[in-house]
C-alpha cells in the first residue's frame, strides 16, 4: 500500500520533446506555454480540503466502522427495514467532532506549508531589464513565481539560484561554484563553467550582454538532478552543454561575485521539484497492533451480535403467544379491540432484522475517541523529545526533532540498528595524521617537515596533496568537496606547502604557481581524481589520487621503484593503517611529454564539447593519460569517533538491540573502527563473508553457498552439547542452544544469538552475490540472527537499502528495524526502515529531511530509545489495553441486559448519555500517555535489559488483548448483577416519595456505577501520581455528572427536542435521592471490580513476574538487580516471563518456543569447534579471532568509560 501511494503521489515523468528557446538579451520574453516558477508543497486548497481530508480519514479502519455505524442507524430510524435502539446523532455528532478535530489538524499543518510556499515564491529575484528602452546592464526586481525561461537572471555570492538555468557568465572567469546541499545534502562545492566559444564566455559581462541572441535546445524536464544534455547556439556556433554548465534551483553561489544564467526550466519543470517525493508513507508497527485489535474486537462483536439474534429467535418462539401487547398474534379473539387498532399501524420486523439491531447496540465495543487520543498523545510525546536537554547538542546548537510523532512508540520496539559510519560513528572531521612514503612510515611532525623542505620523494607526495584538489580557499579557511581534500590541503600547508590561491589558470602553493592544464574529477566510479599540470620548473605531470586497489590497476612495470620494498612494502604500511583505523589513499604521478600533452588536452577538450556520448569519450580521453603512474606513497586521514559512541553501543547491546554498521569502507578499517566502539570486543569470534583468498569460482558466488552451509555446521557444533559431558540442564540452558540451527520459522532471534559471534560481509562481492538470490538471503539472515553484530564493508547507498529492506521484509521475526546516518547517500535505508533517524552532520542536511526523527549526534540515541522510546511504548501499551477495557465492559453490561429485556435489542442507557461514555473516560489514558512513569530513567540505564517490554512485545500483542478481554468480562458481570440485584429484588424498598424506579433509574446506576469503577481501575493502573491525574479525574468526574444532570432536568422543548429524551426527564434528581444508589455507584460497585483487578495483579507479580514488574521493585529499592544481568558466575538468569503465564500457555499451544537468554553460544564452545577444525579449515571458511587493535580509537570518548573485561580470544583459528 506504501510503495502503491509513493507511485501515485511522485509527479510522473510525461515523455516531451526536446525544448527549444530563443533568446534575445534585455528584450521581452514570451514563455506564455511554460509554467510559471511558483512551488506549491501544500495538499489542499479551499475547493478540495473538505473532501480530500475526508478521505484522508476514511483510510482508518475505525473511522469506516463508525460511519457504517452511522448508516446503519440512520437507516434504522428513518426506514422499516431494522429497528435502530440508538438515534443516529448520539453518533454521528461524535464522529464528526472527531473528524473535524483531526481534519483541523492537517488544515492547521497545511497552511504552515501556504505560508512557507508564499514566502518562497515572493522571494525577489533580480534579472536583466527586459525593456529594450533600457541601458545596457540594468536590472529589474521580480517575485521568483513570476521567472520565466528565458529571463536572464543575476545572482550573487551566498545567494540561493531560483530555477534551473544555464550559465552564461561568471565573475571568476571560466568558473564559478556552487553548494547543492539542500538538494543531495553534500555541502562541498562543486565547480561549474560557462558556455564558451573559443575558452571565452559568450557574455563578457552583464553591461555588453544586451541584444545578444541565443537559441537553445534541450533535454526536456526529468527528475535527473547529475546529468544535462542540450546545445547552446550563438554567435553562429554551437555549444554542446551538461552538467557543468547546469546550475540547479536550490542550490547556492558560492566563492563567486556575480554570474548570470538563462532560465531553463521554471516550477514544476525544475529537477528540485521533479525530483522530489514524499517521504514514504509508514504504518507504524503500533498502529498494525491496533488494527489487529480493531479486527480481533471487530470479530468478537460480530459473535456477540449473532448469539444475541439466536437468543432473540429461541426466546421470541417460546414467548410469541404471550406477546399481543407488543403486536404479535394481535388478532385473536382475546387481544382488546385498543390494541388490535394500534397494532395496525405499526411496524412489524422480520426475526432477521434483529442483527443489525444488535450490531447497533453494541456499537461502542470499538472506541470512538481511540485515534484521537493517539494522536494527542504522540503530539505531547513528540515535543517533550524536542525539548529533552539530555539530547541538545550544544557544540552546534543541535536539539532533537520529532519530525513523525505517530511512531514514537515504535522507537521503544526497536531489535536492529542499521548505522553508517562516517559522520554517524566518527566526526567527519578529518585530520591528516600519517604517511608513507619511500618505505616508512611518517607521523604528521618535524621529521617530515624536514624532509619536505628539500628536493626529495617525501617532497613530491606533499606537492600531490597541495595541487592536485578542487579546494577554493576562502576567509573561513577552505572550501572543499570532501573533508578528505581538505584534510590533505591542511596537511600540506602544516608541512610547509601551503596552498593560498586558485585563479582561472592554476594555483598557488606557497609562492609557487602550478599551472592546471585539466582536471579529470572523482566520482563513486573512477574512485580517483587526476590533475594535468604545469609546475614551476615547466615541466607538465599527471597528479593522481585514489583508493588502493584502483592506482594498483594504473601501475607500470617500474611504479614502486622510488617506494622501498616496493608492493609489499607498502600493502604493510595500508594494512598497518587501516588496523588502527585511518582512511587511506594511494598517490602518483608521472611526467608527460609535449607530444603526449598535447595529444591529451585536444581529446580531453573534444570530448567536453561532444554532443553525444560524451561521457564515454571523456573516459577514452583519461585513460589515455591514467596509466604507468610512479607510486610515491600513501596517505592516512583519522576520522574521530564521535563522544560518547562506545558507550552508546555497549549500553544498546545491553538492552539486545543488534546494531549493523554499514559503511563503503574497507574490510580492515571497518573492523577496528567497530572494534574502537566497542561494536567489536576481544571474546568475539568473527565470520567473514566471503572467506580470505575466495574466488569468484564456477557458480559466480565466491563459494558462498559452500561457506554457509560449513558455518551451519560449525554453530550446530559449539551449540550441542557433548553427549559425554555431564552438566546440570540449568547450565545447560544457559550455555548452549536447546536445538541447532534449523528451518523453524518460529524460531526467535533470541533463542538463536550468542554473545560472542560477529559477522563481517563484503559489499562488491558477498552482498552483491546474496542480495535476489532467495535461499542465500534466508540463510544469511539465519547467520546474522546468530551473530551480536554485523559490519557490512564497501556497500553502496543502494545496497544499504537493499540490506535494511531484506532485514525489514524477510525476517520471520517481524522485527522493528531503525536507520541512522547522516548525509544523502544514507537517504535509502533511512526511508527504508521503519524508523528513520537523520543526525545534523557535515554533509548536509538531507538524511534529515528524509528522517522520523533528528539529533545531533549517535550518543542520543541512547536517551531516544532507552528513555523515550521504552516509556512511550509501555505509556501508549497501557492507554490503548485500557480503551479497549473499558468498552468491552460497557458492551457486555448491554449484553446481559438483553436476557432480561427478551432480546429485544433494547438500550438501558440514554441513547447521548450512553455516547458520552468515551468522553467521561478521555482524561484518564491522557495522563497514561503524557505523564506515566513505570521506572525512572536513572534505573532503566542502570539496567538497559528493561527495554525488553518493547523490543518482545511484552505490553501490547493480542495475548495481552484476550487476558484483558477475559478481565473486562469478569468485571462487567460484578457491576451487572450487583446492580441488578440491589435493584430489581427489593426494587419497592429503594422507592422514594412513591416514584418507582424504571429502567432508566436502574440504567444510569449501572451506567455511573461502571464510569466509577473505571475511573478506579484507571486511578490503581497509574504508576507515578502528581498534581495534573488529580486534576484529571476531578474533571472526568464533574463532567459525568454535569452531563447526566443536563440531559435528565432540561424540559425537551420543540427546538432540542432532537436532542433530549422525554423518557429521561428528571431520572438524576430521582436517582439521587436513593441512598442505594450512592452505595453503589462509589462503593460496592468499584470495590468489587478494584478486587478483581487487585487479585489478577497479586496472581501475576506473585507468581508470574517479568522484567518489567522488577524493574518497578528495583526502582522501589526492593531487589539488587543483579538477576537482570547476564552474570557468568553463577548463571542466574531472570526470563522475559514466565513459562506457566497465560502467555507460556498461548506459545506452548502454538508450537512456539520459549524466548531464551542471548548469551547462548558461548566462547568455550566455538574455542572448541575452531581449535578441531585447525588453522586452514577455520580460515577457509572465514572463522577467526577478533584481531587485536593497536590503536585506541576511541579516545575522544569519556575517558570514565569502562566496559566489561571479558576473557580474550586468543590466536587466529
Amino acid at each position: 500500500m506504501g510503495a502503491t501511494l509513493d507511485k501515485f503521489m511522485t509527479i510522473e515523468e510525461v515523455p516531451e520533446e526536446w525544448r527549444s528557446l530563443d533568446v534575445t538579451v534585455g528584450g521581452p520574453v514570451d514563455a506564455s506555454h511554460f509554467c510559471d516558477n511558483g512551488v506549491r508543497t501544500y495538499k489542499y486548497n479551499l475547493l478540495n480540503f473538505f473532501p480530500k481530508s475526508m478521505f484522508e480519514q476514511m483510510r482508518r479502519t475505525a473511522n469506516q466502522y463508525f460511519l457504517l455505524i452511522c448508516i446503519m442507524m440512520f437507516l434504522g430510524t428513518y426506514t422499516t427495514w431494522f429497528y435502530s435502539p440508538l438515534t443516529p446523532w448520539s453518533t454521528f455528532l461524535p464522529l464528526m467532532i472527531i473528524l473535524l478535530v483531526t481534519m483541523a489538524k492537517e488544515g492547521f499543518e497545511d497552511v504552515k506549508r501556504h505560508q512557507s510556499d508564499k514566502r518562497v515564491n515572493n522571494t525577489p529575484a533580480t534579472i536583466l531589464s527586459t525593456d529594450p528602452g533600457d541601458a545596457p546592464g540594468i536590472t529589474q526586481t521580480l517575485r521568483r513565481k513570476d521567472l520565466r525561461p528565458g529571463h536572464v537572471v543575476v545572482i550573487g555570492d551566498r545567494e540561493e539560484i531560483p530555477a534551473d538555468l544555464i550559465l552564461l557568465w561568471s565573475s571568476e572567469g571560466p568558473q564559478a561554484y556552487v553548494e547543492t546541499s539542500n538538494i543531495d545534502g553534500e555541502t562541498n562545492l562543486k565547480i561549474k563553467k560557462p558556455a564558451l566559444i573559443d575558452d571565452e564566455p559568450i557574455i563578457q559581462s552583464p553591461e555588453t550582454a544586451k541584444n545578444t541572441q541565443l537559441s537553445s535546445t534541450f533535454e526536456p524536464p526529468c527528475g535527473r538532478v547529475h546529468t544535462f544534455e542540450g546545445t547552446l547556439r550563438a554567435k553562429e556556433q554551437s555549444i554542446p552543454l551538461d552538467a557543468t554548465q547546469f546550475l540547479l534551483r536550490g542550490s547556492t553561489l558560492r566563492n563567486t561575485k556575480k554570474a548570470l544564467g538563462v532560465v531553463a526550466y521554471t516550477g514544476r519543470d525544475t529537477r528540485l521539484v521533479r525530483n522530489s517525493r514524499d517521504v514514504p508513507s509508514k504504518l507504524s508497527e503500533l498502529e498494525r497492533v491496533v488494527n489487529m485489535m480493531v479486527y480481533f474486537i471487530l470479530f468478537a462483536m460480530i459473535i456477540i451480535t449473532t448469539i444475541s439474534m439466536i437468543a432473540y429467535v429461541v426466546w421470541f418462539s417460546g414467548h410469541k403467544a404471550h406477546l399481543w401487547y407488543m403486536c404479535y398474534r394481535y388478532n385473536n379473539a382475546d387481544v382488546p379491540a385498543l390494541f388490535r387498532e394500534n397494532c395496525e399501524s405499526s411496524d412489524n420486523y422480520a426475526p432477521g432484522s434483529t442483527w443489525p439491531t444488535f450490531f447497533i447496540l453494541y456499537n461502542n465495543f470499538v472506541p470512538i475517541s481511540l485515534y484521537v487520543t493517539i494522536e494527542m498523545i504522540n503530539y505531547v510525546q513528540a515535543s517533550y523529545i524536542d525539548n529533552d536537554l539530555e539530547m541538545y547538542d550544544d557544540e552546534d546548537d543541535v536539539p532533537a526533532l520529532a519530525r513523525t510523532s505517530n511512531m514514537n512508540a515504535d522507537l521503544g520496539m526497536i531489535a536492529h540498528i542499521f548505522s553508517d559510519k562516517t559522520g554517524t560513528l566518527t566526526r567527519n572531521i578529518m585530520e591528516f595524521k600519517k604517511c608513507a612514503c619511500a618505505g616508512k612510515i611518517y607521523e604528521k611532525g618535524a621529521t617530515l617537515r624536514g624532509k619536505v623542505s628539500q628536493p626529495s620523494v617525501e617532497r613530491d607526495l606533499v606537492e600531490i596533496m597541495a595541487v592536485c584538489h578542487t579546494v577554493v580557499p576562502d576567509e573561513d579557511g577552505y572550501q572543499a568537496e570532501s573533508p578528505d581534500e581538505e584534510a590533505l590541503v591542511k596537511g600540506a600547508a602544516e608541512l610547509g606547502m601551503k596552498f593560498t590561491a586558485r585563479s582561472t589558470e592554476g594555483v598557488e602553493v606557497d609562492g609557487k604557481r602550478y599551472l592546471v592544464l585539466a582536471t579529470i574529477p572523482f566520482n563513486s566510479t573512477r574512485k580517483r581524481m587526476s590533475a594535468l599540470v604545469q609546475g614551476p620548473d615547466g615541466k607538465a605531470r599527471i597528479l593522481c589520487k585514489g583508493a588502493d586497489n584502483i592506482m594498483f590497476g594504473l601501475t607500470g612495470k617500474d611504479s614502486f621503484k622510488r617506494f622501498a620494498g616496493g608492493r609489499p612494502a607498502l600493502d604493510d604500511c595500508l594494512q598497518q593503517f587501516s588496523r588502527v583505523g585511518l582512511r587511506t589513499l594511494v598517490l602518483g604521478r608521472r611526467d608527460v611529454s609535449r607530444s603526449e600533452k598535447d595529444k591529451f588536452l585536444k581529446a580531453w577538450r573534444a570530448a567536453e564539447t561532444a554532443t553525444e556520448d560524451r561521457k564515454g569519450k571523456l573516459a577514452e580521453a583519461a585513460a589515455l593519460i591514467e596509466r604507468d603512474f610512479e607510486i610515491v606513497g600513501a596517505t592516512a586521514i583519522e576520522d574521530r569517533l564521535q563522544d560518547g559512541v562506545p558507550e552508546t553501543i555497549h549500553e544498546l547491546a545491553k538492552a539486545e538491540i543488534k546494531l549493523w554498521v554499514l559503511t563503503g569502507d574497507k574490510v580492515e578499517t571497518a573492523i577496528n573502527i567497530a572494534k574502537s566502539a566497542k561494536l567489536l570486543t576481544d571474546d568475539m569470534f568473527l565470520v567473514k563473508l566471503p572467506a580470505e583468498g575466495a574466488t569468484k569460482g564456477p557458480e559466480g558466488d565466491w563459494g558462498l553457498g559452500a561457506q554457509l552451509t560449513a558455518l551451519e555446521a560449525v554453530v550446530q557444533r559449539a551449540a550441542t552439547p557433548d553427549p559425554a559431558a555431564t552438566v546440570s540442564w540449568s547450565s545447560l540452558q544457559e550455555s548452549t542452544l536447546r536445538e541447532p540451527l534449523d528451518d523453524d520459522p518460529q524460531r526467535t532471534p533470541a533463542s538463536l544469538a550468542s554473545d560472542h559471534l560477529a559477522l563481517v560481509v563484503e559489499g562488491a562481492t558477498a552482498m552483491e552475490t546474496i542480495l535476489g538470490n532467495e535461499e542465500l538471503e534466508q540463510r544469511f539472515l539465519k547467520l546474522a540472527n546468530v551473530c551480536k553484530a554485523v559490519v557490512a564493508c564497501r556497500v553502496s547507498p543502494a545496497q544499504k537499502r537493499l540490506i535494511v529492506g531484506l532485514v525489514r521484509r524477510k525476517d520471520t521475526t517481524r522485527p522493528v528495524t531503525l536507520a541512522i546516518g547522516d548525509g544523502a547517500n544514507d537517504v535509502g535505508m533511512i526511508q527504508e526502515a521503519h524508523i528513520g533517524v537523520g543526525i545534523s552532520g557535515k554533509e548536509g542536511r538531507q538524511a534529515v529531511n528524509n528522517s522520523d526523527f533528528a539529533i545531533g549526534q549517535f550518543r542520543f540515541l541512547k536517551p531516544l530509545l532507552l528513555k523515550h522510546g521504552r516509556r512511550n511504548y509501555r505509556r501508549m501499551s497501557k492507554v490503548i489495553v485500557y480503551s479497549f477495557f473499558k468498552n468491552i465492559v460497557l458492551t457486555f453490561v448491554l449484553f446481559y441486559y438483553q436476557a432480561d429485556c427478551g432480546w429485544s435489542g433494547t438500550s438501558f442507557y440514554e441513547a447521548w448519555v450512553y455516547s458520552g461514555f468515551n468522553f467521561f473516560l478521555a482524561f484518564t489514558p491522557l495522563a497514561f500517555g503524557w505523564f506515566d512513569v513505570d521506572t525512572s530513567a536513572e534505573t532503566v540505564r542502570k539496567y538497559p535489559r528493561l527495554y525488553a517490554a518493547g523490543l518482545h512485545r511484552m505490553d501490547l500483542n493480542v495475548t495481552n488483548m484476550a487476558y484483558a478481554t477475559l478481565e473486562a468480562v469478569g468485571a462487567s458481570l460484578l457491576i451487572y448483577f450487583i446492580t441488578r440485584q440491589v435493584y430489581w429484588r427489593p426494587q419497592n424498598v429503594w422507592t422514594h416519595r412513591g416514584k418507582d424506579g424504571d429502567l432508566w433509574v436502574f440504567g444510569t446506576a449501572v451506567f455511573v456505577g461502571m464510569v466509577n469503577a473505571m475511573l478506579l481501575r484507571a486511578a490503581l493502573l497509574v504508576d507515578s501520581w502528581n498534581k495534573y491525574h488529580i486534576y484529571f479525574f476531578f474533571m472526568q468526574f464533574l463532567a459525568l455528572y454535569a452531563f447526566v444532570i443536563f440531559m435528565s432536568e432540561v424540559w425537551p422543548t420543540s427546538s432540542v427536542d432532537w436532542f433530549l429524551d422525554y423518557d429521561y426527564y428528571g431520572v438524576a434528581f430521582h436517582s439521587f435521592e436513593l441512598g442505594v444508589y450512592w452505595l453503589l455507584t462509589f462503593i460496592l460497585v468499584p470495590v468489587a471490580c478494584a478486587a478483581l483487578q487487585l487479585l489478577v495483579v497479586g496472581v501475576h507479580l506473585e507468581f508470574f513476574p517479568n522484567v518489567n514488574d522488577i524493574g518497578r521493585e528495583l526502582d522501589h529499592g526492593h531487589v539488587d538487580g543483579e538477576s537482570l544481568e547476564h552474570s557468568r558466575k553463577d548463571n542466574t538468569f531472570v526470563p522475559l516471563r514466565s513459562r506457566y503465564s497465560l502467555h507460556g500457555l498461548v506459545d506452548r499451544c502454538l508450537g512456539r518456543a520459549a524466548p531464551a537468554r542471548p548469551d547462548l553460544v558461548t566462547q568455550d564452545s566455538i574455542r572448541s569447534v575452531s581449535d578441531s577444525l585447525g588453522p586452514g579449515r577455520a580460515a577457509q571458511i572465514g572463522l577467526e579471532a577478533t584481531p587485536e587493535s593497536g590503536f585506541d580509537y576511541s579516545h575522544a570518548a569519556d575517558q570514565s568509560f569502562h566496559a566489561p573485561s571479558p576473557v580474550s580470544a586468543s590466536g587466529v583459528i
